[in-house]
Order: structure tokens, then sequence, then C-alpha cells
């Protein structure tokens, strides 16, 4: 999940961008008195690299352990 991008413009909330982290989200855009204006599906935005998982990274086959 990913923490929504609040843009503000004198004082007040203008528009607010959630990024899914799967290239979708939504913006959403709200007039002077704070009521909701639009929503808008976003597409293509980047995918960002997760750090790997270490249970999925299959084992080094060149490093030899010992018998327990």
């Amino acid at each position: 999940m990913t923490l929504p991008i609040e843009e503000w413009q004198d004082g007040r909330l203008v528009v607010v961008t959630v990024d899914n982290g799967d290239g979708t989200g939504t913006r959403t855009t709200y007039d002077e008195h704070g009521n909701e204006t639009s929503v808008e599906q976003l597409t293509g935005l980047p995918i960002p690299d997760l750090p790997a998982d270490p249970d999925l990274i299959p084992p080094d086959p060149t490093r030899l352990r010992s018998p327990r």
C-alpha cells in the first residue's frame, strides 16, 4: 500500500493522488469548499521494485551445508 500524495493550495486540499503500487491509482479533486469534484482512474504508473523475499530466493547450490 502506498501513502496518498496530497496537493494543497492556499491552505486547502485540492487534489489527492493514491498510487496502488500495481500501476494503477486514483486522483481525486476537491473544490474550494472541500467537496469532491472528480475522481480519475490512473493507469500506467510505475511499479516499484519490491525487496527480494529471502524465503523465495533459491538456495545457492555452490554453498555446501554441513549435515546435522
